[in-house]
C-alpha cells in the first residue's frame, strides 16, 4: 500500500501508525545513507535538509488527512533543533488542530530516538490553486 502519491524517489514516509483516527499518526522514516541528497549536502559530513524535514511533516499530514492528494500550503513557526544524520529513524508527530475548508493545519514534531529535531506548524490543502 502507498502512503502517498509521490514516486519511491521523493517518499519521505515508511509506515505511519493512526494513533487517534482523524486526528493524530505517528509516522516513520529511516534515512537511507545513499540518498542523493546526503551524498551533497555538506560532502563529507551530511545531514538532512531542513526543507525535507518539512516534507516528511507534510507527507504524513496529507497521509493522515486522508487525501489522495494534499498539497503544502503553508509553514509557519518551523524550528530545526538538531541535526538529522544518514542512517537514523525520523519518527513523524502529526496532529490536526483545525480544518477550514480546502485547507488543514498541523501541528508537527520530529524526533530521532525520542529527541526532537525540529518542529513546527504546515497548513495542507486539497487544492493546488
Amino acid at each position: 500500500m502507498t502512503l502517498t502519491p509521490h514516486g519511491p524517489g521523493f517518499s519521505f514516509l515508511d509506515s505511519l501508525e493512526i494513533v487517534e483516527p482523524g486526528k493524530r499518526a505517528r509516522g516513520k522514516k529511516w534515512l537511507d545513507p545513499k540518498n542523493a541528497f546526503f551524498t551533497d549536502h555538506f560532502p563529507g559530513d551530511p545531514l538532512m535538509p531542513g526543507v525535507l524535514l518539512i516534507e516528511c511533516g507534510a507527507q504524513a499530514a496529507g497521509a493522515l488527512w486522508q487525501q489522495p492528494r494534499a498539497f503544502l500550503a503553508n509553514v509557519q513557526q518551523f524550528r530545526l533543533l538538531k541535526a538529522v544524520l544518514p542512517a537514523q529513524t525520523l519518527e513523524i508527530d502529526v496532529a490536526l488542530e483545525k480544518e477550514l475548508g480546502a485547507l488543514a493545519q498541523f501541528q508537527v514534531i520530529l524526533s530521532v530516538d525520542r529527541v526532537p529535531v525540529a518542529q513546527g506548524k504546515i497548513t495542507m490543502s486539497r487544492t493546488h490553486d
